[in-house]
């Protein structure tokens, strides 16, 4: 897993959490919270990609030795993908 491409992400996305609890103890007009909410969810959204995406190339590219957990590794990561939507 890159990890600091993950991290940088997540920081990313903890520094606008906060930035919206700020908006929110201010009293900001709410489309202005929700705009930044929906940002929040878009990118913790890619990070969720990125995951599921390096371990499905995992999955593929080093597959286990037992054609049945094989199976079942890559058909957990496509529950993963397709419960998000």
């Amino acid at each position: 897993m890159a990890d600091s491409n993950y991290i940088t992400r997540l920081k990313r996305s903890e520094g606008q959490l906060r930035g919206i609890q700020k908006m929110i103890e201010e009293n900001r007009d709410c489309s202005d919270v929700l705009t930044q909410l929906l940002a929040v969810r878009s990118s913790v959204d890619r990070v969720i990609e990125m995951v599921i995406t390096e371990h499905l190339t995992e999955c593929l590219e080093n597959p286990l030795e037992n054609p049945l957990d094989q199976k079942e590794r890559i058909e957990k990561a496509i529950r993963f993908l397709i419960s998000r939507k």
